[in-house]
């Protein structure tokens, strides 16, 4: 019954931070915190589904920081690619 409640708590968290997100777009903020905002959060948000949904919370270490890496890769792209389009460097 624990574990259901957990998961309970996750899929809230899940629901609120999209919530979350919507209402960020339709705040009058620039568009490039808005973008690094919904990154941040689509980041968390891939993180608890990774841990919990994908059951990574009970794997090795080894196989967890292996499955990081791509993540880190990914994160580095979304930014370079950030400052490529906004023209921030």
């Amino acid at each position: 019954m624990m574990k259901f409640t957990i998961y309970l708590i996750v899929f809230g968290i899940l629901v609120g931070s999209t919530l979350l997100e919507l209402f960020l777009v339709g705040q009058a903020i620039s568009t490039t915190v808005l973008i690094i905002l919904i990154i941040g959060w689509a980041g968390i948000k891939a993180i608890l589904i990774a841990v919990f949904f994908q059951h990574l919370i009970n794997e090795p270490k080894s196989l967890s920081t292996l499955l990081l890496l791509p993540l880190i890769g990914a994160v580095i792209l979304l930014v370079l690619s950030l400052v490529s389009v906004t023209g921030l460097a």
